[in-house]
């Protein structure tokens, strides 16, 4: 959001979910559904592993990314 200048009022109107259900997805209290992550990677115009990918801060490991990688790409899978 921070890259795209959006705040999270404008991300939750934007998929139809409300400002909390955003606020505990990017404070890792809740995680989203995968169709909630589709909606939100179409309208930031972004393809969906991009918002699995660590930053400097991260203190996410390379196990935990591929196995993100790799529900991501099963779950895109079931959609086809």
């Amino acid at each position: 959001m921070r890259d795209k200048g959006l705040s999270r009022e404008q991300l939750a109107s934007a998929v139809d979910v409300s400002i909390t259900t955003i606020s505990n997805i990017s404070t890792e209290k809740n995680l989203p559904s995968l169709s909630l992550l589709i909606a939100i990677a179409e309208f930031m115009d972004v393809d969906i592993r991009e918002m699995f990918v660590p930053t400097k801060e991260s203190n996410v490991t390379i196990e935990e990314l591929n196995e993100a990688k790799f529900l991501i790409e099963k779950g895109l899978s079931l959609l086809k």
